[in-house]
């Protein structure tokens, strides 16, 4: 009986010493980790990207590949995270335009906003800046607000159709009560040179975009759609300030998987999100491209914060009846 033991407890050595490397390699992550971005390379998207990506190299002891899948809004990027595995090992770096707008403005809608993702944590916010030529005689929104009330339309370029530039040049005419003209660029760049040359009158655009135009003179900045003042334009008001509250939203970034990864991978990378967030040195990096760095969210909390963003969104497109079909 004793020799029996013996063997058994032997066995169950043997089969602990074989065991315990594999349960030691099934860790999450133990493999490389795709992160999709989706937008081109050298776009700000791409630049939260790439920081992102290196710390998490650093910290996981894995490569993780950066995969530009561009196009429409960020909905192809999308999509193609819709078509991954839901194992933890390909993730998205969605936002506002992702995850609020393309599925409220496109019809039909290509995908829900939340029942289709996992949701794993917020990246930072930021908010985009009314802006006009710098040589411009218009130098507050009241003075823009009077061009408009003098029987001139007036044009605002955007990036493009249904982005929240869009959205903002369609709400300020309806709250400043001016004939507004929509004329969509293939992105900020092209757009802002026609605003500098003064073929157009006005544009909303990024702080990341706007700020060296506007720190050089090429461009004035009015006002700005944060709750606050943001620490690049501290001299330029918020909409708020000026008595129109319509026009404070937020533009953010955040994390996403396929709906259906399991929840320790969801829980590990939020985890990891949140200790990158705390670094000095990639709040710093953040700051430069003008985006305030979130406060610490549960999974949960930053499924619920989009599923309300969107909605907001949703109403917004309803009020406009700015659709893209297809």
């Amino acid at each position: 009986m004793k020799s029996i033991y013996k063997t058994l407890l032997g066995a169950g050595t043997s089969f602990m010493l074989i065991a315990s490397p594999a349960v030691a390699t099934a860790k999450y992550p133990d493999a490389p980790v795709t992160f999709v971005v989706p937008g081109p390379a050298g776009s700000g998207t791409d630049a939260i990207g790439r920081l992102l990506a290196d710390e998490f190299s650093r910290m996981w002891g894995q490569p993780v590949v950066v995969e530009n899948r561009a196009g429409a809004s960020g909905m192809i990027g999308t999509q193609y995270l819709l078509r991954a595995a839901p194992d933890g090992y390909t993730i998205l770096l969605g936002h506002v335009s992702t995850h609020s707008i393309v599925p409220a403005v496109r019809r039909p809608a290509p995908y829900h906003p939340v029942k289709d993702f996992a949701a794993i944590g917020k990246i930072g916010t930021s908010s985009n800046v009314l802006v006009v030529a710098g040589n411009s005689d218009i130098r507050t929104v009241e003075d823009l607000s009077v061009l408009g009330k003098n029987g001139q339309t007036i044009s605002y370029g955007s990036p493009g159709v249904g982005l929240s530039q869009h959205f903002n040049g369609f709400t300020f005419g309806q709250v400043t009560k001016n004939d507004m003209l929509h004329v969509p660029y293939k992105g900020s760049g092209p757009a802002m040179t026609d605003l500098i040359g003064g073929r157009i009158n006005m544009m909303f655009v990024t702080p990341p975009a706007a700020k060296s135009a506007v720190d050089s003179g090429q461009l004035r900045a009015l006002a700005q759609t944060s709750e606050l003042r943001q620490k690049a334009f501290p001299n330029t008001p918020t909409f708020a300030e000026l008595g129109m509250p319509e026009l404070t939203n937020l533009s953010w970034w955040g994390l996403f998987a396929p709906a259906g990864t399991p929840i320790e991978a969801v829980q590990t990378l939020n985890h990891s999100l949140e200790q990158v967030l705390k670094k000095p040195t990639v709040q710093r990096q953040l700051e430069a491209m003008v985006i305030e760095p979130a406060e610490p969210v549960s999974p949960a909390e930053f499924r619920e914060f989009v599923g309300k963003d969107f909605e907001v969104w949703n109403k917004l497109v309803e009020e406009s009846g700015i659709r893209i079909q297809g």
